[in-house]
Parts: structure tokens; C-alpha cells; sequence
């Protein structure tokens, strides 16, 4: 919900008043996760390419010239990205640190960005850099020893 900085405690106010309690950073980012959005400066950084963040909405290829226009042309016209930010469900209650690989076999195929528990799902939920090839929805790997999935949904 947005509201103007000076409704604020009005609002939380109405909300508390309906049994509506004000979620903390930890539910927050659950909802984030589960919903595979990402967080620029998290999730998405300057050292991935427009292409791996799947976030293409985003880049205009008709206005004028912007920093990186040439690789991120290059990348459009002529190849596919060899990762994609990617959802995946842990089967784990502890959500794994940031740069926690992802294997398949014994090969790293992953890296996480962010990670939270899902109380709602009984998993957690996490977004990732992954290889192209290990980004098929139901595709399995494992995080830390615990068996993770990459998810049906798309990064929004």
C-alpha cells in the first residue's frame, strides 16, 4: 500500500483497528520472494546484463544512448545469456546465505541473490542466477544438501 508519509500512522492505525497487523521486514520479504520479484542492488546489480535479469520490460531499444547499449544489443541480436534470475523453492527451513551455490551433481549450475523461509509455503523461497540449461520449471539441484526446485513463475 502507498500513502503520503503524513497518513501514515493513520493508516497502520485503521489497519490495527481491523486486526490488520503491520508486517515486519522479515514477512516482507517472503512476499517479495514468493512472488519473484527482485531488488535492484540485491538482485540485480550492474554486474549482470539486462538479458540474465529477465527484466527485458525495462529497456527501451528505440531512445537514445545509454551506458552498456552495445553489450546488451549484442546480447539481443546475436546470443542467449548463459544464466537467468530465476525462482527456486528450497525444501529447507534456513534460507541459505547470498552466494550460496547451487548444484546439479556435483557441478555448481547457481548462485543465490536472496533468500527468505516462506511460512506460508513451509519452504524457502529464493531468487538465483542459474544457468540456462537448469532453468526448466521442475528442474531439481540441490542447495546446501537440501533439494531445491526451480519454480513455474517468471521473475517480474
Amino acid at each position: 500500500m502507498y500513502v503520503e508519509a503524513a497518513r501514515r500512522d493513520e493508516l497502520l492505525a485503521q489497519l490495527a483497528a481491523a486486526g490488520i497487523p503491520e508486517a515486519d521486514a522479515a514477512a516482507v520479504e517472503a512476499v517479495r520472494l514468493e512472488n519473484a520479484r527482485p531488488r535492484y542492488g540485491v538482485d540485480v546489480t550492474d554486474g549482470y546484463l539486462v538479458q540474465e535479469t529477465r527484466l527485458m520490460h525495462a529497456v527501451s531499444f528505440s531512445k537514445g544512448c545509454y551506458l552498456g547499449q552495445e553489450i546488451v544489443e549484442r546480447v539481443r541480436a546475436r546470443a542467449n545469456p548463459h544464466k537467468y534470475l530465476t525462482q527456486v523453492w528450497i525444501e529447507t527451513e534456513t534460507a541459505p546465505a547470498p552466494g550460496t551455490e547451487l548444484k546439479g551433481g556435483e557441478a555448481a549450475v547457481g548462485k543465490i541473490t536472496s533468500a527468505a523461509y516462506s511460512p506460508a509455503l513451509g519452504k524457502v523461497a529464493a531468487l538465483a542466477y542459474v544457468q540456462t540449461a537448469w532453468t526448466i520449471a521442475g528442474k531439481e539441484m540441490t542447495c546446501d544438501g537440501a533439494r531445491a526446485v526451480v519454480s513455474e513463475r517468471m521473475v517480474a
